[in-house]
């Protein structure tokens, strides 16, 4: 049996019919047009960036925690955790943003624009100093991490070697998660930009 994978629409305007675009576009014109464009880029690549963060949050990070805790279990740095901690934070902030633009752009469900989109945003623009302490410190940890994984012959080491086996193909795995944050921060001065 063949498994048919739905793929996401590769833009805004594919996702609506000829007739309802044609109509937006005549009565908004073609800045508004670009403009939904790069909000269903927003939305959709903050949508891929919380799924695949969770994953391995859930995969990697959330095992090293004890039982119905925050606490992270013996043995681990405490760079390492501090870090984590920080990810953590991070992933679900995006979480929440995800889940604001989900709201907001469910209008084109209906046939129409977003229209308000900065206010749902602005409310976020605080939380971001989160990213300050992961951004000085995650090259540093992250190059420990990269030698516990190769080199430290102790249970960390060995769990990180272990879940870089069970690693899905294509999926991220705990560098990806390392440097995708930093990446996504990038992202948003292409997508904020005035043009």
């Amino acid at each position: 049996p063949r498994v048919l994978v739905q793929e996401e629409p590769s833009s805004w305007k594919s996702t609506l019919s000829a007739d309802i675009y044609s109509a937006l576009s005549r009565h908004y014109g073609p800045t508004e047009m670009d403009r939904q464009e790069l909000i269903y880029a927003l939305f959709t690549s903050e949508q891929a960036f919380v799924k695949s963060a969770r994953r391995v949050v859930r995969m990697i990070l959330l095992p090293l925690r004890a039982r119905d805790s925050r606490a992270w279990l013996p043995g681990l740095p405490v760079d390492v955790a501090r870090l984590f901690d920080w990810l953590e934070d991070i992933v679900n902030l995006h979480g929440a943003i995800a889940h604001a633009l989900s709201t907001v752009t469910a209008i084109w469900q209906t046939g129409s624009i977003v229209q308000r989109l900065a206010g749902t945003l602005k409310g976020f623009v605080p939380q971001f100093e989160m990213y300050m302490p992961y951004l000085a410190k995650y090259e540093g940890v992250r190059d420990a991490v990269r030698w516990h994984a190769e080199q430290d012959g102790g249970e960390f080491g060995e769990y990180l070697r272990m879940r870089e086996r069970e690693r899905e193909e294509g999926g991220w795995g705990l560098e990806r998660l390392f440097e995708e944050p930093a990446v996504r921060l990038r992202g948003y001065l292409d997508i904020f930009q005035v043009r």
